[in-house]
Formats: C-alpha cells, sequence, structure tokens
C-alpha cells in the first residue's frame, strides 16, 4: 500500500515520513499541492496525508480536486489545529479522519486502518466506473430505468422502443459490467452513482 505525504512544510513532510517508516512503512512526501496533483497518478490506490492548512490550495481544495478526479487516494487530514467546521466540511468530502499535528502514532495506525477500508471501496468504485464506461448510451439509459423500478415494459414505453430492444439492451449491460442478476446491477448502479 502506497502513503503518501502532502504538506508545506518540508519539516513536517520529513517528520511525519519517519513516523511511518518507523510504523513499518514506506512513503512519498511533497510540499507543493499542485506539483502533487500533477504527479498523482488517479488510479494507483493509495493513502494520502494531506495538511489542511496550505497556501494557494488548501487541504479541502486538493481533497475535492481528487474526488472529482475520482482518485483512488483514501484521504487522512492532518491540522495544527482542529477546526470542527472544516472537519465536517473535509468528512462530507470523503476524508476518512482528521489528526491534529503532531500526529500519535497509535491515532495514525487506527486511520491507517479505516483508510485501508475505504481505499478497498475506492478501488471497487472506479472498477464499476470503467465497466461502466463500456455501456452504450442506450444501455446506461435503460440501466438506469431498471434501477428506478420501471419494468421492461415501462421502459420501452419511456424510451418509445420495443420491449424486446430493451430486453436486448439489458442483457448487454448486464454482460458489460459482469453482473448475474437484477440484484447486482442495481448494486453497481449505486456505486456507480455514488
Amino acid at each position: 500500500m502506497q502513503i503518501y505525504i502532502l504538506d508545506d512544510d518540508e519539516q513536517v513532510v520529513a517528520a511525519n515520513r519517519f513516523l511511518l517508516k518507523a510504523m513499518g512503512h514506506d512513503s512519498l512526501g511533497w510540499s507543493n499541492p499542485q506539483q502533487f496533483l500533477d504527479e498523482l497518478d488517479d488510479k494507483k490506490p493509495a493513502i494520502l496525508l494531506l495538511d489542511l492548512a496550505m497556501p494557494v490550495l488548501d487541504g479541502l481544495a486538493v481533497l475535492n480536486a481528487l474526488q472529482q478526479r475520482r482518485s483512488t487516494v483514501a484521504v487522512i487530514l492532518l491540522t495544527g489545529h482542529g477546526d470542527v467546521p472544516q472537519a465536517v466540511e473535509a468528512m462530507k468530502l470523503g476524508a476518512v479522519d482528521f489528526l491534529e499535528k503532531p500526529v500519535d502514532a497509535r491515532r495514525l495506525a487506527a486511520a491507517l486502518g479505516q483508510a485501508r477500508l475505504k481505499l478497498e471501496q475506492l478501488v471497487e468504485q472506479a472498477r464499476v466506473h470503467e465497466r461502466f464506461g463500456r455501456l452504450s448510451a442506450r444501455e446506461r439509459e435503460v440501466v438506469s430505468l431498471v434501477a428506478a423500478g420501471l419494468t421492461n415494459k415501462a421502459t420501452a414505453e419511456q424510451l418509445c422502443v420495443a420491449v424486446r430492444t430493451v430486453e436486448v439492451h439489458r442483457a448487454s449491460a448486464m454482460n458489460k459490467l459482469n453482473v448475474a442478476n437484477i440484484a447486482e446491477l442495481l448494486n453497481y448502479w449505486q456505486l456507480y452513482r455514488g
């Protein structure tokens, strides 16, 4: 598991890398948020220890950018002083935890455990998005109507096509998504929309 550290203070980056090394983890560090975003491989699963208070791009802006890019990066926010409104906003943007600096090793270990679980979810969501990318526009339309609870007949009426056409598109979508039944299809749709 790759761990990244992003903090505008290079001494904090070094201290956190040392702490992670002592905990048995290798890490990479950045002190420039834009450079981090430019160099990040969004598809590579990782955990990011992210400083909240940075000039130009703060932690919430970086977190928002990661979310917009659908990165497979689980984020633990770090701050020199706890700020409840920012913590709430960070959690809404998908942060795993919010730790105060200097980071306590036990709290960090617990947060890394949570981040691993979040990372599994992000990787699964990325896989589902990749599979949905294989669907035609019509197949996505059919899946969305099926997910909304419409029958094949109601879907056909909504799309002004034959019921058999809906059945063919639904079967093709299920094949491309590699799902065996409607329950799996609905689960994938929720992951896709989430």
